[in-house]
């Protein structure tokens, strides 16, 4: 299988190029916008790198076969970021493919973000209309949009992700680090949410490269069980094996604070992982999904349960010198 990745370098991408490596019959072509942040990468004749980022594409090998479309930016110093990499860059992508006679099957990471949040406990489905909470989430459905615009002549898939952990994953990290401490932050709302550990995701990617028909086919991907932020809080505790003071934090605090954060950020020019677009999904509260379709269309189900899955996450962590 002859392979492009974008965002190869992340947490997912890496782990998806680890996996592909492994099959064994796999030759994979890597954007690599950053070639300072190659360390989750392996040194394989089979890995390529290819510099540049998605609004500057370097050439591609013309029997290309599948694109993992994975790049994308989650946390931005300003709102147009989410725009400029996750819209426009996978409309130059898209372009960049036609324009050259390139006809793969083309695999985009999208997020839960893009469709809706949950009301009255019940799990979105992926044909309900969207209605995005935040940039971010916008951001994603327009570049779902830039694909599925194509769809007659490109061979697409979307995969809907619920929140990803697992290793070498940051955007969980703090949390579990304050619980090492003993802390544990709840909220005045229960909020509850879908999760995937991150291998469950690059096996579906890898599902949709060999049986999604690529009709621009949008899926969920989660796990069934959804969970509470205090339910993953309880759950690393017991992992980490700490008695943790727990503290209720209303969401006008977290409002604010992630107002500052933002306000900081644009004078910085450096994203933080707390926004107002972060806190705009935050506060719909239930960010739950049906993953039935890709299970009766593709056979696809979770295999990771919860509690082990976040014991190989956190061992990680430690063993790593993250916690």
């Amino acid at each position: 299988m002859i392979v492009f990745i974008t965002g190869a370098s992340g947490f997912i991408g890496s782990r998806l190029v680890e996996h592909l490596l492994g099959r064994g019959d796999s030759e994979i072509y890597a954007l690599v916008r950053n070639p300072a942040k190659l360390s989750w990468l392996p040194d394989n004749p089979a890995l390529h790198l290819l510099g540049g980022d998605l609004l500057s594409l370097p050439d591609l090998p013309k029997n290309l076969e599948v694109v993992f479309h994975l790049a994308g930016l989650t946390k931005a110093a300003n709102r147009s970021g989410y725009y400029t990499v996750n819209q426009q860059g996978t409309a130059r992508l898209v372009e960049h493919l036609l324009q050259h006679g390139l006809s793969p099957k083309f695999i985009y990471l999208s997020s839960l973000a893009a469709g809706r949040p949950a009301t009255n406990g019940q799990p979105v489905k992926e044909d309900e209309p969207p209605k995005p909470a935040s940039p971010y989430g916008e951001s994603k459905l327009l570049a779902e949009q830039e694909i599925l615009k194509h769809r007659q002549i490109l061979s697409a898939t979307i995969i809907r992700a619920a929140a990803i952990y697992g290793p070498r994953d940051r955007d969980f990290l703090q949390f579990f680090q304050l619980i090492n401490r003993g802390w544990m932050f709840t909220f005045s709302q229960i909020i509850t949410m879908s999760l995937c550990y991150v291998d469950d995701l690059v096996r579906a990617l890898e599902l949709c490269a060999e049986k999604s028909p690529g009709r621009g086919e949008i899926y969920n991907v989660a796990d069934p069980v959804p969970r509470t932020w205090e339910d993953i809080g309880e759950e690393a505790a017991r992992i980490l094996n700490k008695k943790v003071k727990k503290v209720k934090v209303p969401l006008w605090l977290v409002r604010t604070v992630a107002g500052l954060s933002e306000l900081g950020s644009k004078l910085s020019g450096k994203a933080t992982p707390l926004n107002l677009s972060k806190y705009r999904d935050m506060e719909k509260l239930s960010w739950v999904a049906d993953p039935a379709k890709i299970k009766e269309e593709l056979g696809f189900e979770t295999a990771w349960p919860f509690g082990q899955a976040l014991e190989v996450t956190i061992n990680w962590y430690k063993a790593n010198g993250w916690l």
